[in-house]
């Protein structure tokens, strides 16, 4: 194992549940920056990659919300991880960077939510 994969491993291993959330946005995030920057290489190849992974990771934190127990929050987290979705394919479909970085601000702001309560955690 590399450092790097030693030190994510230890990462995911001593952090709490909102910090765990809170790396899921990073990496949405950084795959999405790194979506931004194939478009502007006409690298279509790189771009789907990214824009999956990102998908992938939204999906992962869709999937794992409870409606049931997390009410309200957890049905407005739902509705936003559903508009991200959308906007990524739509910015994935038109190459819109415009798109993306504006989903890239709302996972920005969701995220800062989920750092506050890992700091109290």
């Amino acid at each position: 194992m590399n450092p790097y994969e030693s030190y994510l491993k230890t990462g995911l291993e001593t952090a709490n549940l909102p910090k765990l959330i809170s790396m899921g946005y990073e990496r949405v995030i950084l795959e999405l920056k790194a979506a931004i920057e194939s478009i502007k290489n006409n690298d279509l190849k790189s771009k789907i990659n990214h824009i999956n992974k990102a998908l992938d990771i939204l999906l992962t934190l869709k999937t794992g919300l409870d409606i049931e127990k997390g009410g309200e929050i957890a049905q407005n987290l739902h509705e936003i991880y559903d508009f991200c979705e959308k906007q990524i394919m739509l910015g994935n479909l038109r190459n819109d960077e415009k798109v993306l970085n504006e989903v890239i601000n709302i996972l920005n702001t969701v995220r800062e939510g989920w750092e506050e309560l890992s700091s109290k955690a």
